[in-house]
């Protein structure tokens, strides 16, 4: 009897080899790579998709800002900063920098600040990005009224067309006697390095425009009043519903 519980005592103190360690530590290992890397995985293509959505976000807002400003067009001229009037609506698509200046309705005010709610835009495609500025106020009294921020990056082209007596032009260049025309549509086209090429058409309200005073120049060819009362322009696409964005 003795001899037998010796023998089962030393059968319990028996462990592990150390082949049979090194097997474990391998295994281990091996499961620990496999789930750093799909670990790995999921973190870049989490990545990857919040970079996609923020850049559809992106060129969404932009393309919506973009809507809103030419729907919201009112033919209403600008003096620049030597008082000289300009016409109502610039264009270029065929230089270094293409760009379209006009001005817009329905400009925000929720902070009654003492201005009109016209609001006077530029695009102008710079390097590989749009920028947008506009004006504190339509006619340039002084320089330094310029606010810009960038408004759509990763363009590779910036090109627009407008249509006129059923062509389609490439350039908004007027002279003097013609500042006060309009094009029948615009057609906006903006080539993407990831999303391709994106075009908006926007077909231009008929407005009656002669000279007069600077905020009731413009008026629809329905001849109503479209002003607000307070020599505020409210006209142009539905520019008197008070919608618009802020900027």
């Amino acid at each position: 009897m003795k001899f037998r519980a010796s023998t089962l005592n030393t059968k319990k103190l028996k462990g592990f080899t150390l082949t049979e360690v090194l097997i474990a530590l391998f295994i281990f290992s091996v499961v620990l790579a496999g789930a750093l890397q799909i670990f790995n995985f999921i973190q870049t293509t989490t990545e990857s998709n919040n970079k996609q959505i923020e850049r559809l976000r992106e060129v969404q807002l932009a393309f919506r800002q973009l809507e809103n400003d030419i729907r919201y067009m009112v033919p209403r001229d600008r003096r620049n900063e030597f008082g000289d009037r300009a016409p109502l609506l610039k264009a270029e698509s065929q230089s270094a920098n293409n760009y379209i200046e006009f001005t817009r309705s329905g400009w925000r005010n929720p902070a009654k600040i003492k201005r009109s709610t016209l609001q006077h835009v530029k695009y102008e495609f710079i390097d590989d990005r749009i920028e947008r500025h506009y004006w504190m106020f339509v006619d340039s009294a002084r320089e330094g009224q310029e606010l810009s921020r960038d408004f759509l990056t990763g363009v590779e082209e910036f090109n627009m067309e407008f249509l006129t007596d059923g062509t389609w032009k490439k350039d908004w260049l007027v002279d003097d006697d013609q500042r006060l025309a309009m094009p029948e549509a615009i057609k906006v086209t903006v080539v993407l390095n990831d999303y391709g090429e994106l075009y908006r058409l926007f077909p231009m309200p008929k407005f009656t425009v002669s000279a007069g005073e600077d905020e009731t120049r413009g008026r629809p060819e329905t001849g109503r009043d479209d002003t607000d009362g307070r020599g505020g322009d409210t006209r142009g696409g539905r520019g008197k519903s008070g919608r618009g964005n802020d900027q």
